[in-house]
């Protein structure tokens, strides 16, 4: 769709939110899933929908993002014309208004018709050829992604939600509080025209630039024709560490990962050239996700392992997220853990953690037993 331009920003981030595990990298470069980064379902439904011409907007931690975008071949991103832009941050903390504001002149130089705006910490497919469909058939000014949702149990407290008129169309944004189980809960994507948002940018930095660009849509855009966007297939939304490790629980459910991975189109990556992971005849594995190039002597469950993992004998895994390159000595047992990558964890050491509040090491960082 030449038509479109995509922003990816992750305009909720707090680094306080994720402990040590976004002291290094920004939160859509967190590992995902074994062998994925979060980033990577945004920049697969983009391409599984044709939009090529696509705008990052990096944290002042980039290093990561460079070294595992790249030029965005792994996606197809990799254009002559259009292709992917990683925008450089601002030496200063930047409100959302005024990050997309201080790139308004890439519009100058690229004219398009509409613009994509995504926040990589909602992960879903969304299907974008089909709101592209919508918003031109019925010359709508822009298009609020969202779904309906009944949220008994509070899993989405404080999250945003978009209220209605009594035609049913979205007129303004809000936080559950709890006050209704029936909610529009919003899913971090706005389809709009390219004038409108350039409009909107301008108006919201006159007036008020500390303003979301959804706040500014509903109080600036007083005659838009504004509709929503319903996606009702499975969706996550990560914002701390206690979601984060939730959402890789999850996909031990095989509907679960099927739906995130496989359906509505496949999700990419950067390709790793890896042996196959080795398993010892004295190794037990259930219901787990273990990446290419690990060594598997001991006891794994319910639990994700990523590249490159060594697992040593008699050591048990249960319940815990196991990033890239760790090494976990014989007889050490982990339940509810995330360890960064290349974390050391020597024989016999015992870490707890629990489902609400799992225990995380850093990255490079040495436990020994008794400490």
């Amino acid at each position: 769709m030449p038509n479109i331009v995509a922003l990816i920003y992750s305009s909720e981030f707090d680094e306080r939110n994720y402990g040590s595990l976004c002291k290094h990298r920004p939160d859509y470069m967190l590992p995902f899933g074994g062998r994925y980064r979060i980033i990577d379902f945004t920049l697969s439904n983009l391409t599984n929908h044709d939009i090529s011409r696509v705008v990052l907007y990096s944290d002042r931690m980039m290093r990561s993002a460079i070294d595992h975008i790249g030029n965005g071949k792994s996606w197809e991103l990799n254009r002559r014309s259009g292709g992917l832009l990683i925008n450089s941050p601002s030496m200063s903390r930047l409100s959302e208004i005024e990050t997309f504001y201080d790139a308004i002149g890439y519009f100058e130089d690229h004219p398009t018709d509409y613009v994509y705006i995504k926040n990589p910490m909602y992960i879903n497919k969304a299907d974008i050829t089909d709101a592209y469909e919508k918003i031109q058939s019925e010359d709508l000014d822009c298009l609020i992604f969202s779904t309906k949702t009944e949220d008994e149990d509070g899993n989405y407290l404080n999250r945003k939600i978009i209220s209605t008129n009594k035609d049913g169309r979205p007129v303004s944004v809000g936080l559950n509080l709890g006050i209704s189980d029936n909610i529009d809960l919003f899913l971090g994507s706005i389809l709009i025209k390219t004038e409108v948002f350039l409009k909107i940018l301008r108006l919201a930095m006159q007036k008020d630039s500390k303003m979301s660009l959804l706040n500014a849509i509903f109080t600036l855009g007083e005659d838009l024709n504004i509709d929503f966007y319903r996606h009702e297939k499975s969706f996550e939304i990560i914002s701390d560490i206690d979601s984060f490790f939730d959402a890789n629980l999850k996909l031990l459910d095989k509907d679960v990962f099927d739906q995130l991975f496989y359906e509505d189109g496949l999700v990419y990556t950067k390709s790793k050239d890896e042996p196959s992971t080795s398993y010892t005849k004295d190794s037990k594995v259930r219901n787990s996700l273990i990446a290419n190039g690990s060594v598997i002597k001991g006891r794994v469950e319910n639990s994700i392992i990523f590249r490159g993992v060594t697992i040593g004998k008699d050591a048990v895994i249960k319940n815990s997220v196991i990033f890239q390159d760790t090494e976990i000595g014989d007889g050490a047992i982990l339940n509810f853990v995330i360890t960064d990558k290349k974390t050391n964890i020597q024989r016999d050491t015992k870490l707890f953690g629990n489902r609400s509040h799992p225990f995380v090491t850093s990255k490079n960082e040495l436990l020994e037993k008794g400490n």
